[in-house]
């Protein structure tokens, strides 16, 4: 079986996980990320071992989750590009900080919405680490970044963003209410 890069096929959006250790602050790019529960609510992400944000991460059990506008994603690759193991690419990229409700780390003030979580578990998944997270809080940033158009990855440092003119909402009910009379008549349709 020959390996195929899936997630170069895969449009993702792009968040930042903050770490805090002391006086260490790290952050860096995910893109394998997923809401995982309502209740409790729980935010997962994929995360190697060897990451320096995943060491900070192991000893503080916390961390905020910040998503980036398509404004951003420059910052993207500056803070997934690069270890914090040389020094602290936050500083050198001006992000702004902003202290959390809950937690003692801080979140991305440059992202349109950010979450602070404790970690509620780990394990080991193939190649990665799949962080849970419980969400403890929620932050709607910047006023001017509410209407902003997510960042997506879509693999090998490429970045898109959602067509807003292209969005198409669905009445569920009416569709369901169609395939429930379907399958009252055994799959036959009304012709």
């Amino acid at each position: 079986m020959s390996y195929m890069p899936f997630s170069d096929n895969i449009a993702m959006p792009v968040c930042l996980i903050t770490v805090k250790s002391d006086s260490i602050i790290n952050s860096m790019t995910v893109a394998w990320s997923t809401p995982l529960s309502s209740n409790p609510p729980l935010w997962g992400f994929a995360i190697r071992k060897q990451r320096f944000t995943y060491e900070i991460l192991m000893k503080s059990k916390e961390f905020t989750v910040t998503f980036l506008p398509y404004e951003q994603a420059e910052l993207a690759v500056k803070l997934g590009r690069i270890s914090g193991r040389e020094g602290d690419k936050l500083k050198i990229c001006e992000v702004k900080l902003k202290d959390a409700e809950f937690i003692s780390t801080p979140y991305i003030e440059e992202g349109y919405y950010s979450m602070e979580c404790s970690l509620e578990d780990s394990f080991t998944t193939g190649d990665h680490e799949f962080i849970v997270g419980e969400i403890l809080y929620v932050h709607k940033n910047n006023e001017s970044l509410a209407n902003s158009q997510p960042a997506i990855y879509l693999g090998k440092d490429t970045f898109s963003t959602v067509d807003k003119t292209r969005i198409k909402k669905f009445e569920a009910r009416t569709i369901l209410e169609e395939m429930r009379k379907k399958f009252s008549r055994g799959g036959q349709s009304d012709k």
